[in-house]
């Protein structure tokens, strides 16, 4: 009970963090959102998009593009629940978060303890690129707990050494393909690690395959029905070598993740990296860990923050951080076992550096960043009300 007190609190302080000014900053509202709560309204008042599909698997937005049904359903749910506002349809992306701490949660206690959870949760959710995605109605920030579970059915998995848990991990990936689009490039990458992870007993991977296949079919499926909405605007050329490498490696390049952060302005405020550069060392210091200590589930959790972008070598742009979110459990786990493995006289200065770190980067979001993006949202609120509340 006490733990559980604990998970309430650390959720509330959460909520309450994320919500700070989300109406807001950022000011105005982008198509995409207008896109998303305009058919999540619809939906949850008969059931059917803009363009009178009964309950469909992808939602074209004529405001933007094809949206991912994880995010519209879910915020259809919210309106249905709350009603309709602009509140409503961004703290969805905040519940995201929430859910991801509280299955955090229960991975820390499935294989590290409740002083892993408190610092974990701690670091996820004074990471940027969390704060700006969770002030934004769009699908990036959808990844997160279908990642988060998977990890947490594999630890279970390690523990106890039953299949049910890999069908479930499977399950986790397969719906999270349904997530975000760039999750199609990313779960393909996690499932052959998963594959790896179970070499020692390959038998048992066939629970797992049954678990993430049927998704795979699905989304085989619906490309003859939602054409366009499967791969979205990727680009069918194939790079050269070295522009794949470039595209690959970028994703790593230090000044992108800890001082720059995206190259789009909606997606990051320009004066911060995708993640606190406090917490760079202690991230550093969970990588030697982990090659040193060479526990199975870690070197998982390693794989995969290395690994999982690989196919973005065929994209074409470069340093999207919002492409990146389901890096972020394995961020959170790494750097968490290098603030443990880091004696116990040098913590507090880390946790003191993270924590002015962060102070500065959410005074200048909370305050500063409005101003110098307004050009990039609208700011005709009655545009964004016609087309959220009216067919």
């Amino acid at each position: 009970m006490k733990n559980l007190l604990l998970l309430l609190g650390v959720c509330l302080f959460s909520f309450f963090l994320l919500t700070y000014r989300i109406t807001s900053v950022p000011p105005g509202i982008n198509g995409d959102e207008v896109g998303i709560g305009h058919n999540a309204f619809l939906i949850s008042r008969n059931l059917t998009d803009e363009n009178d599909n009964f309950l469909p698997l992808f939602i074209f937005a004529k405001t933007s593009d094809w949206k991912q049904p994880v995010t519209v359903y879910s915020t259809a749910l919210i309106f249905r629940l709350f009603g309709p506002s602009l509140m409503a349809l961004r703290v969805t992306s905040v519940l995201l978060v929430i859910a991801s701490v509280i299955i955090f949660y229960f991975l820390a206690r499935e294989i590290f303890n409740l002083k892993f959870f408190l610092v974990g949760s701690l670091i996820l959710i004074t990471i940027p690129i969390i704060m700006i995605q969770s002030h934004l109605a769009l699908e990036n920030i959808a990844v997160l707990p279908f990642v988060f579970f998977w990890l947490l059915m594999l630890a279970k998995y390690e523990k106890a050494k039953k299949s049910i848990y890999l069908l479930l991990s499977g399950v986790s990936l397969g719906v999270g393909i349904f997530s975000y689009l760039g999750m199609r490039l990313i779960v393909p990458v996690l499932s052959l690690i998963t594959l790896i992870y179970l070499r020692n007993n390959i038998k048992r991977g066939i629970y797992f395959i049954l678990g993430v296949l049927p998704f795979f079919v699905l989304l085989f499926i619906a490309n003859f029905y939602y054409p366009g909405a499967v791969i979205g605007h990727y680009s069918s050329s194939t790079p050269s070598v070295n522009e794949f490498l470039l595209r690959y490696i970028s994703s790593f390049d230090l000044s992108f993740l800890f001082l720059k952060g995206d190259v789009t302005p909606f997606h990051s405020t320009g004066k911060v990296g995708m993640f606190l550069i406090a917490t760079l060392p202690i991230f550093l210091i969970g990588v030697w860990k982990i090659i040193k200590d060479k526990k199975p589930f870690e070197l998982l959790v390693l794989s995969s923050f290395f690994l999982a972008p690989i196919f973005f070598g065929f994209v074409p742009d470069v340093y999207r951080a919002s492409r990146l979110l389901a890096l972020i459990p394995f961020y959170v786990i790494i750097s968490t076992l290098g603030f443990f493995a880091v004696s116990k006289k040098y913590r507090l200065v880390i946790f003191a550096l993270v924590v002015i770190n962060y102070l500065f980067f959410a005074k200048d979001y909370w305050f500063n960043y409005s101003e110098r993006v307004k050009n990039e949202f609208s700011q005709n609120m009655s545009y964004y009300n016609y087309n959220f509340t009216k067919k």
